[in-house]
C-alpha cells in the first residue's frame, strides 16, 4: 500500500479551519493499524485550536483523502515568531477514506476482516514474494450478496532503510463479493447488511468478527477504514470450548444456512439472537463471572419472550395477593431487626413479592422455555434450575449478582460458565429453526473432546453441590 504526504484543510466542529500537512500510510492488510502524521505550520498557530472532532480534506496526486472524527489530544502552541511544523498530537480518528478513479468496469466491495483464530487456522500458507498475493479460503452464498468469497492476503514489505535491511510478510483477510448492476448505491446500507451476515456467523468462529473497513470498486475505488489507529480484535472462545461447532467438511453449507436463516426470520427473533450472540462471543474481553452473568441475562430475555408467547392455559391464583402481602410484612420485619443478613434477605424477598405479583415462578416460565422451543435439549447440560443443595445455573447466577459474604469457587464459575455458553450456542440455532451441528448436539465426539472434559457428568455434577467459599 503507498504511503501519501500531502497538503490539506483540518476543519473544527466549530467551524476553525487551519491549513496541514499530512502523511498517511494506509494499513496493507486487514486487521493492521494505519501511520497517520498531522502537523500545523507554525505560523498559523494564533487563535484557538479547532473544537473536536474535527475533519480533514487533502489531495495527493489522483487520490483524494478524507478523515472524519478526528480528535486532538495536545494542540500544540507556538510562540511568536516560530517557523517550520508543529504537530499535533492525534488520539483518535472515525473514519479515513481514500478514493481515486478506477478502470475497472466491475462492481465490487472487499470487506477487510479481523485476523480471527478460524481463518487463521484455515490460511497456514504464505511466503515471501515481490507483490500482493492472495488465496481463496473458502466461499458462501450470502444473503445480498449471493457467491462471497473469504480471502486471504499477503505482501511483502521490505525495510531497506533499518539498519540491518529484512523483510516482512504481513497477512490479513477479507471477503469479496461481486455487487450486481442494480445493487444500492449506498454503500452504508451495503455494510449493514454484511454486517448482519458476520453477526450470525460468529457463532461458528467461536469469535466476533470485527469489520476494519471495506474498498468498494465502481468507477471509481474507494477505501474506508474504521477506527484506523486501533483496529479491534476480539476474544477467542475456541480454545475453551474446542476448534469447531460444525465438522469443517460440511461448514460452508452450514454458514449459507445459517445466515439465509437470520436474514429471513422476523425481527423479534433476531433480535433475542442478536443478544445470544453478542453474549456469547462478546466483542470485549471480561472476567468469567461477568461473561456469566452477561449470558445468562440473554438467556432469561429469551425466557421471558418464551413465557409471553405460551398459549398454555394457566389457572388464575387467587391467593397471590395475600401471599405478596405476607411476604411484604415479612420483608418489613427483617428490615426493621436489621440482622447480620438482613439486605441479602430483604433483597430476596423483594424478588419473591415481584415473582408472586408477576403470576409466575421462575419454574413456570422455564417449563414454557421448553414448551416453546421443544427442540431445545439440554438433559446433558448443566440443569438451568437447581434442585435441594444441587446449584442450577440461575444459583450460581445470584451467588455472583447477590453474594456478599460468600463467594463461588471460581473453578465452579468457570464449569457453569462453560454449559451455559454450550446451551446458548444450541439455543442460537433453535431461534432460527436449524438443526444442532455436531459440535454441540448431545453426547457427540465433537463435544467430548473440544470441552476440556467439562461435558462428561462425573466432571460437572459434583460441582453442584460444591460448598461456597467464605470473603
Amino acid at each position: 500500500m503507498m504511503k501519501f504526504d500531502f497538503d490539506a484543510e483540518l476543519i473544527g466542529s466549530d467551524g476553525v479551519t487551519l491549513p496541514a500537512y499530512c502523511e498517511v500510510q494506509l494499513p496493507h492488510v486487514g486487521g493492521q493499524k494505519a501511520s497517520i502524521y498531522l502537523a500545523v505550520p507554525s505560523r498559523h498557530l494564533t487563535g484557538e485550536p479547532p473544537s473536536n472532532p474535527c475533519t480533514l480534506m487533502g489531495k495527493s496526486g489522483a487520490f483524494s483523502i478524507s478523515m472524519n472524527g478526528v480528535h486532538w489530544r495536545q494542540f500544540p502552541v507556538s510562540p511568536k515568531g516560530l517557523i517550520g511544523l508543529a504537530a499535533i498530537d492525534i488520539s483518535h480518528v472515525s473514519r479515513l477514506t481514500l478514493q481515486c478513479r478506477s478502470q475497472d468496469a466491475n462492481r465490487e466491495i472487499r470487506f477487510h476482516l479481523a485476523p480471527i483464530s478460524y481463518l487463521r487456522s484455515e490460511s497456514n500458507f504464505v511466503h515471501f514474494g515481490d507483490r500482493s498475493q492472495s488465496t481463496e479460503l473458502f466461499s458462501m452464498d450470502l444473503p445480498d450478496f449471493g457467491e462471497t468469497k473469504f480471502v486471504s492476503d499477503w505482501m511483502t514489505v521490505y525495510h531497506r532503510d533499518a539498519e540491518i535491511p529484512g523483510a516482512t510478510v504481513v497477512a490479513g483477510f477479507c471477503a469479496v463479493a461481486a455487487l450486481p448492476p442494480d445493487a444500492s448505491s449506498d454503500i452504508d446500507l451495503v455494510v449493514a447488511k454484511f454486517r448482519r451476515s458476520l453477526e450470525v456467523l460468529s457463532v461458528l468462529f467461536r469469535q466476533a468478527v470485527t469489520l476494519h473497513g471495506w474498498t468498494y470498486t465502481d468507477g471509481a475505488t474507494v477505501s474506508t477504514w474504521i477506527n484506523p489507529l486501533d483496529p479491534n480484535v476480539t476474544p477467542s472462545a475456541r480454545e475453551d470450548r474446542g476448534k469447531y461447532v460444525v465438522k469443517p467438511q460440511v461448514f460452508v453449507e452450514c454458514a449459507t444456512g445459517l445466515a439465509h436463516a437470520y436474514g429471513k426470520t422476523s425481527e423479534e427473533t433476531r433480535s433475542l439472537v442478536r443478544h445470544v450472540l453478542v453474549a456469547v462471543n462478546p466483542h470485549t474481553k471480561s472476567r468469567i463471572g461477568d461473561r456469566f452473568l452477561f449470558m445468562f441475562s440473554a438467556l432469561e430475555r429469551v425466557i421471558e419472550s418464551a413465557w409471553k408467547r405460551d398459549q398454555t392455559l394457566r389457572s388464575p391464583a387467587v391467593t397471590d395477593n395475600a401471599i405478596a402481602e405476607l411476604l411484604g410484612q415479612l420483608n418489613a420485619t427483617v428490615v426493621a431487626e436489621n440482622g447480620e443478613y438482613a439486605s441479602e434477605i430483604s433483597a430476596r424477598l423483594e424478588g419473591f413479592i415481584k415473582t408472586v405479583n408477576s403470576g409466575a415462578s421462575v419454574r413456570d416460565k422455564v417449563s414454557a422455555f421448553f414448551r416453546v422451543y421443544p427442540a431445545m435439549s439440554c438433559a446433558d447440560l448443566w440443569p438451568i434450575l437447581g434442585a435441594g443443595k444441587e446449584r442450577g445455573l440461575r444459583d450460581v447466577r445470584h451467588a455472583l449478582a447477590h453474594g456478599r459474604s460468600t463467594f463461588v469457587s471460581l473453578d465452579v464459575v468457570a464449569v457453569a460458565e462453560w454449559h451455559l455458553a454450550i446451551l446458548l450456542e444450541r439455543l442460537i440455532f433453535v431461534l432460527l429453526g436449524m438443526s444442532t451441528p455436531d459440535g454441540i448436539s448431545p453426547g457427540s465426539n465433537m463435544l467430548r473432546t473440544g470441552g476440556m472434559g467439562w461435558y462428561e457428568w462425573g466432571q460437572w455434577h459434583p460441582m453442584r453441590s460444591k460448598p461456597d467459599q467464605s470473603i
